[in-house]
């Protein structure tokens, strides 16, 4: 693959730069419309609980992970993060403890160290490697992603999608589109761009009405178009 040198190609890669810049996306941890009211009520009703010396050590530690939930949803990152080092982890069990690693990995992709988020979601996996797995993946790969680590980024959307049939959905075709466009900018290389447009008009065969992979679509083409290389 050839780098780019021609001033028109030079001057697309700035504008799909600064497309890429303002189309920027919040990395999604699956939290929908929250209730702020309901939210506080529970926690208030949570602490209610954890005063009484009558919890065994396991119940006051499902009570201290439900309410890092709750204050994740309301994204009070930080009081997730000092609520959850409650937790007594060398009592929790396997799945209880994957569960309070998923949490403390949203939190930090919520405060975007996501560095630190990818340590917890891979522990996660490691305690219990079927309950949330799709959703612990999507977080690696769009952290992964987030830390400018392309290729790994790739090889785990692959594999995650590759290992167990799972069908190539929207979020396959938006990630691995994106990515390409982020390396077609970043190693200034038409290849990657070329790349980028296949995945969109892929996806878009199947989502027609995905505005995500028309924006990259459009991109991809306002870099190739100068020199011909569709």
């Amino acid at each position: 693959m050839k780098s780019i040198l021609p001033l028109t190609l030079i001057l697309a890669l700035v504008v799909a730069f600064e497309n890429c810049a303002s189309n920027q996306e919040t990395i999604r941890t699956g939290v929908s419309k929250v209730n702020t009211g309901s939210h506080l009520a529970q926690i208030e009703s949570i602490d209610a609980d954890l005063k009484s010396s009558s919890l065994s050590d396991e119940s006051r530690d499902k009570l201290v992970i439900r309410k890092g939930k709750l204050l994740l949803d309301l994204g009070k990152y930080d009081e997730t993060i000092s609520t959850l080092n409650q937790v007594n982890q060398a009592k929790s069990n396997p799945v209880q403890l994957s569960e309070w690693n998923l949490t403390m990995g949203k939190a930090y992709v919520g405060k975007n160290e996501y560095s630190k988020a990818i340590q917890f979601l891979n522990q996660s996996e490691r305690l219990d490697k079927n309950t949330n797995l799709m959703e612990r993946k999507k977080l690696v790969v769009q952290s992964l992603v987030a830390e400018r680590e392309y290729y790994p980024a790739l090889a785990t959307l692959t594999k995650t999608y590759t290992k167990g049939n799972q069908k190539k959905d929207e979020f396959y075709y938006e990630t691995a589109a994106k990515t390409y466009l982020k390396m077609g900018f970043e190693y200034k290389n038409t290849g990657f761009y070329q790349k980028g447009l296949q995945v969109a008009n892929l996806g878009l065969e199947e989502f027609p009405n995905n505005e995500t992979l028309k924006s990259i679509q459009k991109e991809c083409l306002e870099v190739l178009q100068p020199e011909g290389k569709l």
